[in-house]
């Protein structure tokens, strides 16, 4: 066959085999593709311009409408507007504040409770006299407690009653359910400082020294809890009744797993109305930077 005859066949592009494995139709795709790039990109170009500039109408709208009327939130009752169960709180209750005088100095407190079951707040406080800051700090409350806050030995040279408790900064945490599944026991277990043996005696009562009035407490406490403690606060709650009157506090100090330990203090006063005494104490559980780490026992030769 002649060279002229093979160019005047018709040649049959089904049959054809492109060896690197692409077909006839990829092939005409690719070239359909290629022909319409321009258009392609065009309309891209075009929706992306359109979708921007609805977003920018939108927002500018939102923000006109905003600077116009304010704050759509400011005046509604957000009482009303329903909240998810996780995030609901409960304020904080507080006592009257009590103040007990002293010959010299004054004691003051304010019970607070936390009728949130699942969570814990952290605040800060102060004690106040006529405006003017008296005794002030960074506290917590765990959930569903009850707790004092204390602010001793303080000069109060005005009006008692010009004494107020100011409560700021109050922030919740959510207790995981996932790391703490039972907070009873787990505070149960942390906080398990049984008290015994007190003993307590007021100023009018003791013969330790014809000058001073002291009031006189003894107690015996144990850690039974796995855990140490750098320290461990409690707050001395003396009743009569069910009436508060009069409070202290005492630290103690490496206080081990195990460790009974026997305390006696006297403070100034005279406290001759008391029929109850609580000790408690006033740890924040949830702080690592409370526990002991156990450091072993010391090598021998």
């Amino acid at each position: 066959m002649s060279k002229k005859e093979n160019l005047d066949r018709d040649i049959d592009l089904k049959n054809y085999d492109d060896p690197s494995g692409v077909s006839l139709r990829e092939m005409n795709f690719g070239l359909w593709l290629s022909e319409h790039r321009k258009i392609f990109l065009k309309s891209i170009t075009i929706f992306l311009i359109i979708l921007c500039a609805f977003f920018f109408i939108y927002s500018s709208y939102n923000l006109v409408i905003y600077f116009l009327s304010g704050d759509p939130n400011a005046g509604s009752d957000t009482s009303a507007v329903p909240t998810s169960p996780r995030q609901l709180t409960a304020d904080l209750q507080i006592s009257p504040l009590a103040v007990f005088s002293g010959d010299e100095s004054s004691d003051l407190a304010v019970k607070l409770q936390n009728p949130n079951s699942k969570f814990m707040g952290s605040f800060k406080y102060c004690f106040t006299l006529a405006g003017n800051s008296l005794s002030c700090g960074n506290g917590f409350i765990m959930p569903g407690e009850d707790k004092y806050i204390l602010a001793l030995g303080q000069n109060l040279p005005g009006s008692q009653s010009e004494a107020e408790f100011k409560l700021t900064d109050i922030f919740w945490r959510r207790i995981d359910a996932h790391q703490i599944p039972d907070w009873n026991s787990f505070a149960s277990d942390h906080l398990n400082f049984p008290v015994s043996a007190i003993n307590f005696s007021s100023g009018s009562s003791n013969n330790l020294s014809e000058k001073i009035s002291l009031n006189n407490l003894s107690f015996s406490i144990q850690n039974q809890t796995p855990y140490s403690y750098y320290e461990v606060p409690v707050n001395i709650l003396l009743f009569n009744g069910e009436e508060l009157v009069g409070v202290n506090r005492y630290v103690l100090e490496n206080f081990l797993a195990g460790e009974k330990r026997d305390i006696k203090i006297s403070w100034p006063g005279s406290l001759s109305a008391v029929n109850r005494t609580e000790i408690k104490p006033d740890l924040d559980i949830l702080d690592d930077q409370i526990y002991l780490k156990y450091q072993g026992t010391p090598a021998t030769d």
